[in-house]
């Protein structure tokens, strides 16, 4: 099955900012055909009609998540026009549109995380910079039936990601520090729930933490961090932890560049991590990495040309997966495709570009039969809703 068409369903527009932001969200559907050749040709966008104008504030990252029948798209947003101290978006799902249902006070947003525990849900907002300093809560939301309260808060510094995961019966929530003001060779901590709150449970030395990735191989618990910067460079080890039974202990070192994102994912049998690699202190067009489980440890399976990549996001379509890199220009300035590559039963194989200006997240989702790409971008200049099809 080969994906050829991308419908708009919302591009979003920001005419104020000193640095624009838009998001769009893309419909994906699946019609016959051989896969395109690469090419530095950008898709070709056919059959635009306008659909909504949706305003943002500046969405840096997007967490989708169903409650009951309902879906909704919670929008992390971290600066406008100026002012870090924003709110934040949640969207639901209308029918035909995505709405703005709730907004949420945020500080500099980069990540929600949403989870459930026991029939409970909960959104967490990692908040990195509040205009003065770096040192500001994360939050934890709740759903009271009809909205999230604020149900606590976490002491966190330039909290870029945002990680729950289980293990057995316990729950856990992981908070990457980046930054304190003076160092980026900082902790980043574990949160347990105790049943009423999350308290600190576990600290894991990290260097500018950016993201994480929690999953499970057999009965193993893994914990990835990915490590940018420790001051002085980009070229360092990101960390693979593993569970032993009690606490997470160092499983794994990989070298990475500027590291900004893991993704987990499995194709068959087979286990694979992706790095999203930004930068190595001279280029930010460098390979991210795919690697895949050899029984003991995670190995190279080859590199995917990216610039600049702020994240990696695996889906899949029928029987086809694909994995989408967020190209970003949010330093370099200029615009270039964000790329998709397809799995070919050995690699990942360039599948198509979409044009992007800043990209620095995607999210995939599904409603009824549809797939969904939603993606948060940093554009050039102004931008609009639209329905078309990228051939």
């Amino acid at each position: 099955m080969r994906l050829c068409k991308f419908q708009s369903v919302h591009r979003i527009r920001v005419s104020s900012l000193p640095f624009l932001l838009w998001a769009v969200v893309m419909l994906l559907t699946a019609c016959g055909g051989s896969d395109p050749e690469i090419t530095s040709t950008p898709p070709v966008l056919l059959g635009l009609t306008t659909a909504q104008d949706v305003p943002s504030e500046g969405t840096l990252s997007w967490e989708a998540f169903t409650i009951g029948t309902e879906s909704y798209l919670a929008a992390a947003n971290f600066r406008y026009g100026g002012n870090y101290n924003t709110d934040s978006q949640i969207y639901w799902w209308n029918g035909s549109a995505f709405a703005v249902t709730q907004s949420i006070p945020t500080s500099g947003a980069w990540d929600w995380e949403y989870f459930t525990i026991g029939s409970d849900h909960f959104l967490a907002v990692a908040n990195a910079y509040n205009g003065s300093t770096y040192n500001t809560d994360s939050k934890i939301y709740r759903w009271n039936g009809t909205s999230f309260v604020e149900y606590q808060s976490i002491p966190t510094s330039a909290a870029y990601d945002l990680e729950a995961f289980t293990i057995g019966t316990e729950t856990y929530l992981a908070v990457a520090n980046a930054y304190n003001g003076s160092s980026f060779n900082i902790d980043s901590k574990i949160y347990k729930w105790t049943g009423t709150a999350f308290t600190q449970f576990q600290i894991i030395a990290t260097n500018s933490a950016n993201g994480l990735a929690a999953f499970t191989i057999g009965t193993d618990h893994y914990l990835a961090v990915a490590n940018q910067y420790n001051g002085s460079t980009y070229n360092i080890d990101s960390k693979i932890y593993v569970w032993n039974g009690s606490s997470f202990m160092e499983h794994q070192s990989i070298p990475t560049s500027g590291a900004f994102d893991w993704e987990h994912f499995t194709i068959g049998a087979d286990h694979f991590l992706a790095v999203a690699n930004r930068y190595n202190g001279s280029s930010y067009a460098i390979d991210s990495k795919v690697y895949r489980w050899n029984g003991t440890s995670f190995t190279e399976l080859h590199g995917i040309p990216t610039i600049e990549a702020y994240d990696l996001t695996f889906f899949t379509v029928g029987d086809d997966s694909y994995l989408a890199a967020a190209n970003s220009t949010v330093i370099s300035g200029s615009t270039v495709d964000s790329n998709i590559y397809k799995w070919n039963g050995t690699d990942f194989q360039y599948f198509t570009g979409v044009a992007t200006s800043g990209a620095t997240d995607w999210e995939h989702f599904t409603l009824g039969g549809d797939h969904y790409l939603a993606l948060a971008n940093y554009p050039d200049g102004d931008t609009t809703i639209y329905l078309g099809e990228v051939d």
